[in-house]
C-alpha cells in the first residue's frame, strides 16, 4: 500500500550500511544518511570509499603541507600527538581525516575492513 517491498539486495545494503554506522561510531567517526559527516569537514559518501589507518609515530614521519602552511618552517619541529591514530577516508567526493586515540585500534581496523572489504593494517612503512 506505502510502497513495494524490498528486494533481497536492498535489504543486504541496508543491513551493511546499518553495520558499517555502527562499526564507524565505535571507532569515533560519524556516519549518518550514508556520509561520513565530521566538523569542518565536507561530507563524503561512504559507498565507493577507501580507508586507510595510520598510527601517530608513521605520521610524524611526514610533514604535511598543511602543517607547514599553518606554521611554516617550524613544522618540521612541530610534534604530532604519538597517542592517536588518523583515519583517512577517500572518495572521489573529497577526503576526510579523524584523529582516533590509539586505544581505539581494533575498532577502526574493524571500520576499515567493513568498508574496504580487506583487512588495513596500521602504521605499514613503504
Amino acid at each position: 500500500m506505502f510502497g513495494g517491498k524490498k528486494s533481497d539486495e536492498e535489504k543486504a545494503a541496508a543491513k551493511r550500511m546499518r553495520q558499517i554506522t555502527a562499526a564507524a561510531a565505535s571507532a569515533g567517526v560519524t556516519v549518518m544518511g550514508g556520509k561520513v559527516r565530521m566538523p569542518n569537514q565536507e561530507p563524503i559518501p561512504i559507498d565507493g570509499a577507501h580507508v586507510t589507518i595510520e598510527a601517530g609515530e608513521t605520521a610524524r614521519k611526514r610533514i604535511t603541507a598543511t602543517r607547514v602552511a599553518l606554521i611554516g618552517i617550524f613544522a618540521i619541529w612541530a610534534k604530532k600527538d604519538m597517542s592517536q591514530l588518523f583515519i583517512t577516508i577517500e572518495h572521489e567526493e573529497g577526503i576526510v581525516l579523524v584523529p582516533v586515540p590509539a586505544r581505539k585500534e581494533a575498532q577502526a581496523r574493524i571500520f576499515a575492513t567493513m568498508v574496504n572489504g580487506e583487512a588495513t593494517g596500521v602504521g605499514k612503512t613503504d
